[in-house]
């Protein structure tokens, strides 16, 4: 029973006791004698004196508790006031646009960011369907596409997801969205809920930075080739007979010129492969030839380190669809880092064969890398410190590469690593890739 039932109980309850006390009066007064009479009363007076401080005492405490209430009410109402007042500063001011749209794809919010972003006003907007108001430039990579919002918000498979919005003035803008859904309980209706980016200025940074390193490679890659060229003439005493010292600095140019060479080619492999400028030659590949292959072209460096090289049993019958060369150079960067980084112990090589995908695992015994910086693994220059450490002459690119190329693969890379105890590297790809 609820506080106002209980408040209106006390109330009906006082007004019968007093009722009941009237009608006691007056049915004494009128039957017995005024000796007798007065006896009663006075004991009826006490016990009306007695009940009316337990009435006035209960009715305090109920009117206590009444002030409580409200004034919890009050604070409350001035909290969900504040904190309105916080999400409306939040939802107006954000330079992100904020866009709801319920089950059937109709706007129900639409920020100043949105406005922004989009040019459309927050009036054009509310209560028209998103299908039909925005409009993209690249709708097979369904991003924010408003037919795909649920699935994306659901799902959650993407974080963040890119499109490029055509605005109301035909501007073609390149946006980041996130998504979430907003689920009622009570009501069991949903929402779909998109954090939208205007990344057109970082899009184009990142554009100019690729197209400063492939000029810059391009540039590079002639002077380092005559440098190399003549340094290994002059190594072969064409020139003339060489000091001891001589030929100490100059096979120090030629290692320093071939590791700036290596440089350059990764650089100018990421940028044709950012670029798309390489069309992957997608053939049947067996995995355990090019594992092998791969593998054998290491083993030197292996062996001058004093680390066993591994390959447990892969079975000569998987085959997966894949671009042969550059999965070679995705496994060799793979398992050169592991060597490169193992000072003792073993790389071992192994592969699983699933119905649908292939994994491939290079694990070793080296450095290991600190659980902090595993998530930059992979992204371009970044190498963690204790690698820095052991060789300050990497480039940072190996991974990078590598992870790029199983991406085009349609494929992903997973990291697992100790520090001190090793890493472990899987390299997931599909058997089958889709057909343009």
């Amino acid at each position: 029973m609820t506080k106002i039932s209980n408040q209106k109980i006390q109330q009906w309850a006082e007004v019968l006791f007093w009722i009941l006390v009237i009608f006691i009066t007056i049915f004494v007064v009128s039957r017995f004698q005024w000796y007798q009479a007065e006896q009663i009363l006075r004991y009826l007076s006490m016990a009306a004196l007695i009940a009316s401080v337990y009435f006035y005492l209960k009715n305090r405490t109920l009117l206590n508790e009444s002030r409580e209430k409200t004034i919890k009410l009050t604070e409350s109402h001035k909290q969900l006031k504040s904190r309105q007042k916080t999400i409306d500063l939040i939802f107006n001011n954000s330079t992100d646009g904020i866009l709801v749209l319920d089950q059937d794809k109709t706007i129900e919010e639409f920020s100043p960011g949105m406005e922004k972003i989009t040019g459309y006003t927050r009036k054009d907007a509310i209560g028209r369907n998103a299908q039909e108001l925005l409009k993209f430039s690249a709708e097979k990579n369904y991003s924010l596409l408003p037919d795909m919002m649920f699935t994306i918000a659901t799902t959650q498979k993407e974080k963040y997801v890119e499109n490029s919005l055509i605005t109301k003035e035909g501007k073609i803008v390149d946006i980041e969205a996130s998504h979430t859904l907003l689920q009622d309980s009570k009501s069991n209706s949903a929402m779909a809920l998109a954090i939208v980016r205007d990344i057109t200025y970082e899009k184009a940074l990142i554009e100019r930075d690729k197209e400063f390193i492939t000029v810059t490679s391009h540039q590079l890659n002639t002077p380092l080739s005559i440098i190399r060229g003549y340094t290994s003439l002059l190594l072969a005493e064409k020139a003339g007979k060489l000091a001891s010292k001589q030929t100490t600095f100059l096979k120090e140019i030629m290692s320093s010129t071939e590791k700036m060479i290596e440089l350059v080619g990764s650089m100018l492999s990421i940028s044709r492969i950012e670029q798309e400028k390489i069309k992957l030659k997608i053939i049947d590949v067996n995995l355990s030839d090019i594992i092998g292959s791969v593998s054998k072209s290491l083993e030197g460096k292996a062996e001058e380190k004093h680390i066993s090289l591994v390959i447990k049993d892969i079975s000569k019958d998987i085959v997966i669809m894949a671009d042969q060369d550059h999965l070679r150079q995705a496994f060799s960067n793979i398992i050169e880092n592991a060597i490169k980084y193992t000072q003792k112990g073993r790389v071992t090589i192994s592969v699983t064969d699933r119905p649908e995908v292939v994994d491939v695992t290079v694990a070793d015994t080296g450095i290991g890398i600190p659980e902090r910086e595993i998530e930059k693994i992979g992204t371009r220059f970044f190498r963690s410190q204790n690698a820095i450490d052991v060789d300050n002459h990497g480039s940072g690119l190996g991974i990078y590469i590598a992870k790029t190329v199983i991406e085009k693969h349609h494929g992903h890379i997973k990291i697992d690593s100790v520090v001190n105890k090793g890493t472990k590297i899987t390299l997931t790809l599909p058997k089958k890739q889709p057909m343009d």
